[in-house]
């Protein structure tokens, strides 16, 4: 109650009444409150103590653990065992050393990687051949001198398919006008995806497109760097062509054109159509890539005013397959990627098709080993 009393006393003296007189409490070792505060005031003793206490138990038990590793340790053996002998130099010494020498520095040993030595990187392949005398068929190996499967398979020809782009000026209304013409008859047919689904399609060729679709016409252009136009027939309906086939796509950015001379104007006064010969057109061809990182290629080309200009859009190949067990020979006809064959059983797919070279893989979606066999184009005689 001590510290009511202090209130009290507190607020009497504020008020301005004398306290009564607190009665003297006789200190004493029989008072509770006194032993707390003993107590208290020896606390941080009482622990420092009991850390110590701690600390010592603590290191003489390592003293002790260290006491007992010094003693295993003296229990073991010190000694050490020599074994062995020592080498003789004389007899190590290799024979012909020499002609070892001479043979590394000189004339080492060729590694041949393409040769007929080893049969790491090139198995030897062994064919069936049927024969029209015999029931059973013929296991013949595949080597160079005898090629058979897709060894004996030639490249006889490829073809270049090309758009023609024709840039025209002419004399209309007046003034100067001026149209673009996209023949792309060649290069579109009808992809195999979507053709029925139906694994024999992929061996058999694509049919072209409808012609109407393929060439294109437009009049009406002014040069601007900024507007860039499309030059197809895969637009409004049509244009769900292109999410199968983005390479039939056709873009054309008109940046420039030279001017018209008056002789120039003058003789299509004479001509005909009323065109302006002699133009020089400076434009943007913007093409779709089938497959590729980038989604469009730009080529910048200048066009002379009512002259084609071809554009190589795509490659198609014809192939030659002949053996002595294969007579005639067997001729396959145009090609495109994409398009699958069969030779000795084995399904081969054309994936890549360049103006000199045809690139096949070893289907794994008919069982093949996924690999990929590079074919040049036969030169005949100059």
């Amino acid at each position: 109650m001590g510290f009511l009393d202090g209130l009290l006393k507190k607020k009497e003296k504020e008020e301005g009444e004398s306290p009564e007189p607190e009665p003297e409490v006789k200190k004493g070792y029989g008072n509770p409150l006194d032993k707390l505060k003993g107590l208290l005031n020896h606390l941080e003793k009482i622990i420092l103590g009991l850390v110590l206490v701690v600390v010592a138990t603590f290191s003489v038990l390592e003293l002790i653990n260290a006491r007992k590793d010094i003693a295993d340790l003296k229990s073991l053996d010190p000694q050490v065992i020599l074994g062995g002998e020592l080498l003789d130099y004389s007899k190590e010494q290799p024979q012909h050393l020499a002609l070892l020498l001479e043979k590394a520095m000189e004339k080492p040993d060729a590694i041949d990687l393409g040769g007929s030595n080893h049969l790491v990187f090139n198995p030897r392949v062994w064919k069936e051949i049927m024969l029209t005398n015999s029931p059973e068929p013929l296991l013949v190996m595949d080597s160079p001198r005898e090629p058979l499967g897709i060894s004996a398979l030639k490249v006889a020809a490829i073809r270049t398919n090309t758009a023609l782009l024709k840039a025209r000026a002419f004399i209309g209304a007046g003034a100067v006008r001026h149209e673009f013409l996209l023949m792309d008859t060649n290069h579109p047919v009808q992809p195999y995806a979507i053709q029925r689904p139906n694994p024999i399609t992929t061996f058999l060729p694509q049919q072209p497109m409808p012609p109407q679709m393929c060439m294109y016409q437009t009049t009406g252009w002014l040069p601007d760097t900024n507007k860039v136009r499309s030059l197809h027939g895969f637009q409004g309906q049509q244009a769900m062509w292109l999410r199968y086939q983005p390479d039939w796509e056709f873009q054309l950015l008109f940046k420039a054109v030279t001017q018209a001379t008056p002789a120039q104007l003058a003789q299509a006064q004479s001509d005909p159509e009323n065109t302006i010969r002699g133009l020089i057109y400076n434009i943007d061809l913007i093409q779709g890539l089938k497959e590729g990182l980038y989604p469009y290629q730009t080529n910048a080309v200048r066009l002379m005013s009512n002259e084609p200009y071809e554009v190589v859009r795509s490659f198609e190949a014809d192939f030659s397959y002949e053996t002595k067990y294969h007579k005639p020979p067997l001729q396959l006809r145009k090609f495109r990627e994409g398009r699958r064959l069969i030779i000795d059983g084995e399904v081969f797919r054309v994936f890549r098709i360049s103006s000199d070279s045809v690139s096949l893989v070893s289907d794994p979606t008919y069982g093949g080993n996924g690999k990929i066999y590079d074919k040049s184009l036969l030169r005949g005689p100059n």
